[in-house]
């Protein structure tokens, strides 16, 4: 590789910068991902975004021609590839995804993220297809969801070993499936695209690691089983159907329907109009009106869990943090357990209350407040300003052409849970109302906030 086609960040930049060290082999104990851009510039801001969002990981950065230059061997040393992509003009992207289509054939089990500038849904959908981990428009990357995403690369795998219990990042074995590829990591579990010949359509496998009984503990697998109980007693076309379960020496496993098209929030990657923002509003209600008819709290409501459909229907899917209020006794949690998403949290979860519905619809009214305004109505430089904020921030103020949403936004935020809405049958009214005294009105054309 040429010396000049490749820098690292954590050094001082000149014409002559030596081959960046190996991932581990920096002295103060970061790894390192690699960023591939041919604007110097913009390479290193994203290297900044990635410190910012995980500074145990840093970047090298190198142009597209000495990335082609890179052997497999040293790409094998990074935790991650970054491709930063243009989108715009239609055919500048060709380049850039020739090169994510090789890596990925080349090193299938190397993380791939892709930072878009002109993209769009249409671009999302090709990139992952072709192999990407992850995409984000440039312009709009939140650093709590970079930081979710860079979170499992900091666990490399375990040395190889007798016996030893299955290794996370090698291409888990359960009987009866054929893994296609990884379409989704978290912290503690992967979901695969898979086959299995009992089912005419691909599936989407979740796969959690046991590693051992002193690792997957027995409050873990209750909370496996009662994802699965809850899923197959929930047979509605707004919540995932379950089409198989159980457990392997290696893994607890649950086999959900695919759902091609992502989800919410790969879609809020990207600007909705008003009128989607309401028809999605609308079907998360109708999603909890099932839920909580069957007396479950779903605790942890948020984009990333609500899938989409060829059909532009939403389906309500991950009851891993769901609790039966039937069962509510059986199952104690332990002091500071605040299950849900920081961004989405109702503020009695923060505060280790038990949340019943009107919790749930907390967190509706945080994703409709971010569908209509493109934005978080609590965001903070640390966990502690974010939990701070639900629990005693104000409900922000909508932008003035949204106004006529603020007094739904302000009952579904409370936060007293007897100022909310009963009940998501109640909700659904409000919102009915209101969208039909909007039909009497002249139409408007939509319009987002800055």
């Amino acid at each position: 590789m040429n010396s000049h086609t490749a820098t690292s960040t954590s050094t001082t930049m000149t014409t002559t910068t030596p081959v960046p060290a190996a991932a581990g082999e920096r002295s103060r104990g970061t790894v390192l991902c690699l960023i591939v851009h041919d604007e110097l510039e913009l390479r290193l801001r994203l290297a900044g975004l990635v410190r910012r969002a995980m500074p145990k990981i840093d970047a090298d950065t190198v142009t597209r021609a000495g990335f082609e230059a890179i052997s497999i061997e040293r790409l094998r040393a990074y935790v991650a590839v970054m491709f930063i992509v243009e989108f715009s003009p239609p055919d500048a992207a060709s380049g850039s995804l020739a090169s994510l289509k090789r890596l990925h054939e080349q090193v299938p089990n190397l993380p791939i993220f892709v930072f878009a500038r002109g993209g769009n849904e249409r671009s999302a959908a090709r990139v992952m297809k072709l192999g990407a981990s992850d995409y984000w428009p440039i312009h709009s990357v939140i650093v709590g969801e970079l930081c979710s995403a860079l979170q499992p690369l900091l666990e490399p795998p375990a040395a190889p070993a007798a016996n030893t219990a299955a290794d996370r990042w090698r291409q888990p074995e359960v009987a009866g499936y054929t893994m296609m590829k990884k379409i989704a990591q978290s912290s503690i579990a992967s979901v695969y695209l898979a086959r299995n010949d009992e089912f005419p359509q691909p599936v989407a496998l979740k796969i959690e690691a046991i590693k051992g009984r002193h690792i997957v503990s027995e409050a873990d697998r209750e909370r496996f089983t009662r994802e699965c109980e809850i899923l197959s007693k929930l047979n509605h076309r707004s919540i995932a159907n379950v089409l198989d379960f159980g457990t392997t020496d290696d893994y607890l496993y649950l086999a959900l329907e695919y759902f091609p098209c992502g989800s919410l929030r790969e879609r809020l990657k990207h600007p909705v109009t008003e009128a989607d923002a309401l028809n999605y509003a609308h079907q998360i209600g109708e999603a909890l009106q099932i839920v909580h008819a069957a007396r479950v709290v779903h605790r942890d409501l948020k984009p990333s869990n609500l899938m989409l459909t060829n059909e532009n229907r939403l389906v309500l899917i991950d009851f891993g943090s769901a609790r039966s209020q039937l069962l509510a006794g059986d199952l104690t949690t332990t002091s500071g357990d605040c299950t849900g998403t920081p961004y989405y949290v109702c503020p009695e979860q923060i505060d280790d209350r038990e949340p019943d519905a009107r919790g749930d619809l907390y967190s509706v009214g945080v994703v409709l407040y971010e569908m209509l305004c493109g934005t978080l109505p609590f965001m903070g430089k640390t966990l502690a300003d974010i939990l701070a904020a639900h629990r005693a921030a104000p409900v922000p103020r909508l932008p003035v052409h949204l106004a006529r949403y603020q007094e739904i936004i302000d009952r579904l935020m409370a936060k007293d849970p007897k100022e909310r809405f009963a009940s998501a049958a109640d909700f659904l009214d409000a919102l009915d109302a209101l969208r039909a005294e909007l039909m009497t009105r002249k139409p408007s054309k939509p319009q987002r906030s800055a």
